[in-house]
């Protein structure tokens, strides 16, 4: 969804979820038992809060923990560099100053993350559409063209968690677009064009942070990501996100973040020049600005 115009301590716990009633049964049989087998220390129950055999740092672990997270980020983009080339005519065309691409746009960004264990799936829809208008080279006479280029859709990613502890979390991922760049123009083309490239598949690294501690509740968060192309579309990204979340209750937690985004893409095509078709190379570097709201269950 576009709004504007278009250019991952005290004594340590475990949250344990909310299940249904067969696997809450399971949970408390398995903790009186442990407390009478392994004569276990004391523990500490608040609520939904378990140590022991539902913690992920402990080597009795067998129950596996389903938590999701959701992400709504309002974003300013813009488009910070980028061209169009026709390297074998020796022509190159700025962006932002011969397309128009100059604004800074607003865009909402959304994802889902469902966990299990180390592993988690995550879907994002994420925006990136941007519109400038600029006179038809040559043509004086005729009223201004438009240029776009959109990058938008829904992007399948999967995460390894190669070190959990708690709330942090640092692994590595993978990541698939749904669709492709797309860039058309009828600026510096008469009668207008469109190249696009192939969907692009990533991998990268990302850390959460999130220690236990608190002060009045509150615990600090922070949270990269960063991911290099391995197919289709050469993409590179890179986010960073710091803020604060919210005390664990029954019903999950919230947090506030801001933070940075850098993404940059570069495909190749073909397109007609003067009548004849020739190779041409398109590539971007978008950089914003984002405020977000997540919820962790």
């Amino acid at each position: 969804m576009c709004i504007g115009r278009s250019d991952e301590r005290s004594q340590p716990i475990k949250m344990n979820k909310r299940r249904p009633l067969c696997s809450r049964v399971l949970v408390v049989a398995a903790f009186v038992g442990g407390i009478i087998l392994l004569n276990a220390g004391p523990f500490t129950p608040t609520a939904q809060a378990f140590y022991g055999l539902t913690d992920i740092s402990s080597p009795l672990v067998f129950i596996p923990h389903l938590q999701g997270e959701l992400q709504v980020k309002p974003i300013w983009v813009r488009i910070e560099s980028g061209q169009q080339t026709l390297p074998s005519v020796g022509t190159a065309w700025n962006l932002r100053n011969q397309f128009g691409l100059d604004e800074t746009p607003l865009f909402v960004d959304i994802m889902c993350r469902f966990q299990i264990s180390r592993f988690s799936l995550r879907i994002v829809y994420e925006i990136r559409d941007f519109v400038g208008k600029k006179k038809v080279v040559d043509r004086p006479d005729q009223p201004e063209a438009e240029a776009r280029f959109s990058y938008t859709g829904i992007r399948l990613g999967g995460d390894f968690d190669i070190f959990q502890r708690y709330k942090t979390r640092v692994g590595m991922n993978m990541d698939y677009d749904l669709f492709p760049p797309i860039f058309n123009e009828a600026v510096q083309t008469i009668g207008g064009k469109k190249i696009s490239g192939p969907a692009a598949l990533t991998l990268g690294i990302h850390a959460v942070y999130n220690p236990i501690t608190n002060f009045y509740g509150l615990s600090p968060v922070v949270e990269a990501r960063v991911s290099w192309p391995i197919l289709g579309t050469e993409v590179t990204d890179l986010e960073l996100a710091i803020g604060v979340k919210a005390p664990e209750t029954v019903l999950g937690s919230l947090a506030l973040k801001g933070g940075y985004r850098r993404t940059n893409v570069e495909f190749k095509d073909r397109q007609m020049f003067n009548g004849v078709p020739v190779s041409t190379g398109f590539d971007a570097i978008m950089r914003g600005w984002f405020a977000e709201l997540a919820y962790y269950y």
